[in-house]
């Protein structure tokens, strides 16, 4: 009798674990061809503007960890994930774009801090004319950005105030180095835009700053960004109208301050 149970216990678990093994595999490819599918859709539907080139996109893609630095945004990264890579051109700007995790080990911690987590852009002016840098940082995260403050010093920057208005001067620390004209490169209208940016997804509680970086003729803005918006869900509609608003809204406001700042070339 008991034989017979064990037979027949074991007859029902091989199908229960065939059906659970096959569930498991297409939760995988649904992992790994979601965001490929849908992101294609979205750049197909983008690089439709009149001012965009054709955009590209590579699940496994990534910004180098020398061009994130190269921003003098951030100075460390023990830890760099980059995915989720996106090239094109902006008028006549490359660009590349990618979801970036960055952490770092803790001074005072035996353990691993977040530095960064969010999309991170980088474009090329391609002027060779272009010299010196400008940094802007949220004014909210100063006392976690000393070292890059420190740091663009080291490259000659200093705090600027001049040409700024008041708003703008609340929420971001400009630091600029003498051979910038700040006025071409700061102006009253990328001042507004940007302002503008940020005010659109604080209106809509997101946990969101923007921090942007002009370094010569390279242009770097980083978007910080509360949750996963390329990781599909098992918990929730992901043909909704709503998540894919949100892929495309949070990809397309880098672009628009993209576009705000080739102006200036």
């Amino acid at each position: 009798m008991y034989v017979g149970i064990f037979v027949v216990t074991l007859m029902l678990l091989i199908p229960v674990g065939l059906w659970v093994t096959y569930l498991g595999f297409r939760v995988q490819v649904y992992y790994q061809e979601f965001k490929p599918r849908v992101m294609e859709l979205i750049l197909d539907f983008m690089d439709n503007d009149i001012n965009h080139g054709t955009f590209r996109y590579s699940a496994k893609g990534g910004i180098p960890k020398e061009k994130f630095l190269s921003s003098k945004i951030f100075t460390r990264a023990d830890e760099y994930q980059a995915e989720d890579l996106i090239t094109g051109r902006v008028r006549e700007m490359p660009f590349e774009l990618c979801e970036v995790r960055v952490r770092e080990f803790s001074d005072v911690r035996t353990r691993l801090d977040y530095v960064f987590q969010g999309v991170f852009l980088w474009g090329d002016f391609r002027r060779t004319d272009m010299q010196g840098g400008i940094l802007l940082l949220p004014d909210a995260y100063r006392k976690y950005l000393s070292r890059s403050e420190r740091a663009f010093h080291l490259f000659g920057g200093r705090r600027v105030r001049k040409h700024l208005s008041d708003e703008f001067e609340q929420v971001f620390d400009t630091y600029a180095t003498p051979n910038v004209r700040l006025r071409d490169v700061l102006s009253d209208d990328l001042q507004r835009a940007i302002l503008g940016f940020r005010k659109r997804f604080q209106a809509e509680n997101r946990q969101k700053e923007i921090y942007l970086s002009i370094i010569n003729d390279k242009v770097f803005i980083a978007l910080t960004h509360d949750k996963n918006l390329l990781e599909p869900s098992l918990f929730r509609n992901t043909v909704s109208f709503e998540v894919v608003r949100e892929f495309y809204e949070d990809i397309n406001l880098l672009l628009e301050v993209l576009r705000e700042v080739d102006v200036l070339n």
